[in-house]
């Protein structure tokens, strides 16, 4: 999400008010969808007069700032929570940060699909671009640490930041929405394993972090 976008939602008054008026629009995008839901629907819902909303809001996509920054705030605190233990190596770190990430990216499909309804493929894409942008400093933290204990060997780290996360970004949503290229789990393995490749770890380490699960052996014919 842009930047400034972040900024509005984090700051001004945020009071009790504000945040319930949030809490109620995004329960009923989840339920109805954001097309369906109406600024009379988030306050008849709320329990306040109509006249009360727009004290905090133009319209209800201003109140999809909040939604977004809320989102973003999830995926960084997974990250910063999943690259914390500095006596780790970076590459170890990151492969738990993606796994942590993956993880919370379940939970916010249904309001990221929400975004995705309520604003046309530009913006969503400004969006995604913004996004990337915010998470690509910590990210590219973690590569500089990387390259510092040997687990990396890349040529810039805020680009190869940007690389990954753009990998990451649609191919993560896709598997989970329309199980493609391939199921979640499956496609989080791959994409880990090409991400490490990508950032220079050796085959020998990159199956010690990552490796391909076994599929379950058939069980002969009765």
């Amino acid at each position: 999400m842009p930047r400034s976008e972040a900024a509005r939602a984090n700051t001004g008054p945020n009071t009790g008010r504000r945040r319930e008026l949030v809490a109620t629009a995004k329960r009923l995008f989840l339920d109805r969808g954001f097309a369906q839901t109406s600024v009379s629907a988030i306050v008849r819902e709320a329990g306040v007069a109509q006249g009360t909303f727009y004290l905090y809001f133009k319209s209800k996509q201003s109140v999809l700032p909040y939604l977004r920054a809320e989102v973003l705030g999830h995926y960084l605190q997974a990250f910063e929570e999943s690259t914390a233990d500095a006596l780790e190596p970076a590459d170890q770190r990151l492969v738990a940060a993606l796994v942590r990430i993956h993880a919370v990216m379940r939970e916010q499909v249904p309001l990221i699909r929400v975004f995705r309804e309520a604003t046309s493929s530009e913006e969503i894409e400004q969006i995604w671009l913004e996004g990337r942008e915010t998470l690509s400093r910590p990210f590219a933290r973690l590569i500089a640490a990387g390259r510092s204990d040997g687990s990396f060997v890349v040529d810039d780290d805020r680009m190869a930041a940007h690389l990954a996360l753009a990998l990451l970004d649609d191919l993560l949503f896709e598997s989970m929405v329309w199980q493609r290229p391939a199921p979640p789990a499956q496609t989080l393995v791959h994409a880990t394993r090409f991400l490490l490749r990508g950032l220079g770890s050796d085959a020998a380490r990159i199956e010690a972090l990552c490796p391909i699960p076994t599929p379950p052996a058939e069980e002969p014919p009765a």
